[in-house]
This record gives C-alpha cells, structure tokens and sequence, in this order.
C-alpha cells in the first residue's frame, strides 16, 4: 500500500482559499479581478468542484458533541461524495490549475497562509482514500482521525463563566470578521469592502502584501496594537452609554490577552479588525 501524497493542486478547498485570498488582494490594489472570474467558472453552480466544495465546507464547519457522531457524519459526506462524477472532477481541477498558472506567478500565488491547511489535507486525503482501495489505511486512519477531533471540538462558551448577560448578547452579535477578511464569498464582497475605513483597510493591506514578511507585519501589528487599545481607553473613561462601555471594556480586554509571537495568527487580525469597527460604530453614533 502506498501514502496518499497530498497535492495542493489537486486539493478544491486549498484552492479555493487561495483564490478568495487573491479577490482581496486584487481589490485592494485595483487590479484586475482575475479570481473572482476563475471561481465564477471553476465553482459556479452545477461545476463538480462546486459540488465536491460544499462537502468540504460541511466537513469543516459543522459540530457535533460526540466523537461518535462526528464520525458517522464524515462517513455519509463520504458516501455522498461517491455521487460525484469523478472524471469530470479531475479534468475540472485540470483545467482550473492550468487557469491559475496562465493568470498568476505560481510561487506568488501558494506562498499566502492557510491556517486551515491540515483540515484541508485531511478532506483531501479522504475522499482520495474513498476512490482508490489500495492506499495506505494508517494514511487514510490519521486522516479521518484529525477530522472527528475537528468536528467534535468543543467551542462552547464554558457554563461556568460568570459573565454579565449583555456581555454575551454582544459577543452574539459580532460580526464574523473572519469570513469578513478571508472566506468572502465574490457576491457579498464589493459591498462589504466598500464600508471598510482606512484602518481596516490598512490592516487588511498590511496582512495580504506581507504574508512572507512576518517580522514588518509584527511590527505594523504591533503599533496598531498599541494604539487601538489607547485609542478604546480613552472612549472609555468618557462613555456614559453602560452597553458602549461593556464593549469597549470586552474589546480591549482582549487586545490585552494578544501576544506577539512569530507569526501573527488569523484570529488576532480579527480582533485587531473588530476593534477599528467598534470605534468606527462608536465615531458614527458620536457624529
């Protein structure tokens, strides 16, 4: 038996993340928007690579509370992933490789982070498993296993915290500034890019054109860092409003928590991305 070797290239959700990575970057400097044309005709509507990308959405988004349950909903996306037309798929990634390699520089075009690539490995490596018996079991075996271990990740708010009620009905209502930077979707984008400010736009730039340059991004993080959590504590002091103030008091609790490591990680870009809208908000309210 042989190991799966997983390709990039051949992998529909890598290369989809890499695609709507590339929408923002070409938006953000005016350029042409060669990606949102490539998902248009690689992903559209009745495209096989469509089809096979809504089971790895399915694989990476939903949770269930059981090891068990999650397994048994790896195991029906695998069935349901037999329904595809698997010579079409490949002459589709075919074709949409070759697409990628006429309209941008390869290395480019690989190096931007993906912070999810092992769950994408993982998709991969499975439905490859499905379609050929005699690759390796302990390949396909670690695969499925950091799959359930994903879908069965605990990602509730701990019953025991003791947080006041409005502060959990505003952690509701944030904006998910994650699919905000990375995950949208070509439709939505324009819209909600147009109401980005300078700041976020900035952070947004700064993150995208920097992806091989972690020290200058660390930096630049860094000093917005700095300045934002400045910047919420002196709305704070001259807030009256009790709802404003458990926001601004949350936001810059955990700006406080971020640590600058080697790498600056997605989810501190989010919250970086949620405090510039909270002043963006509080600055419009004010007049």
């Amino acid at each position: 038996m042989r190991k799966i070797k997983h390709s990039k290239f051949k992998n529909t959700g890598f290369l989809f993340e890499l695609l709507t990575r590339q929408i923002t970057v070409e938006i953000l400097n005016g350029s042409e928007e060669k990606s949102k044309n490539i998902i248009k005709e690689f992903y559209g509507k009745g495209t096989e690579m469509a089809k096979e990308l809504r089971l790895f959405n399915l694989l990476i988004n939903e949770k269930y509370n059981s090891e068990n349950k999650a397994e048994k909903f790896i195991d029906a996306i695998l069935e349901a992933h037999t329904k595809i037309d698997y010579t079409r798929l490949q002459r589709e990634k075919y074709n949409l490789v070759k697409s990628i390699k006429e309209n941008f520089e390869i290395t480019n075009f690989l190096a931007s982070p993906v912070t999810n690539y092992k769950i994408l490995a993982s998709i991969h490596k499975l439905f490859e498993g499905k379609k050929n018996d005699i690759l390796d079991v302990h390949d396909v075996f670690n695969s499925k296993l950091t799959l359930v271990e994903h879908i069965s990740s605990n990602s509730q708010i701990s019953k025991d915290s003791k947080q006041d009620k409005l502060v959990e009905d505003y952690k509701k209502q944030e904006k998910d500034l994650r699919l905000l930077t990375f995950k949208i979707l070509t439709e939505s984008f324009n819209k909600k890019y147009t109401s980005l400010n300078e700041s976020q736009k900035g952070l947004l730039r700064e993150y995208i054109n920097n992806v091989t340059n972690t020290s200058k991004f660390n930096e630049y993080y860094e000093s917005e860092l700095i300045k934002t959590i400045t910047s919420l504590h002196e709305m704070y002091k001259g807030m009256k409003d009790k709802i404003t103030k458990i926001k601004l008091r949350e936001t810059i609790n955990v700006l406080k928590k971020q640590k600058i490591g080697k790498k600056i990680t997605d989810g501190q870009v989010s919250a970086l991305m949620m405090s510039y809208e909270l002043i963006k908000e509080i600055n419009n309210v004010n007049g």
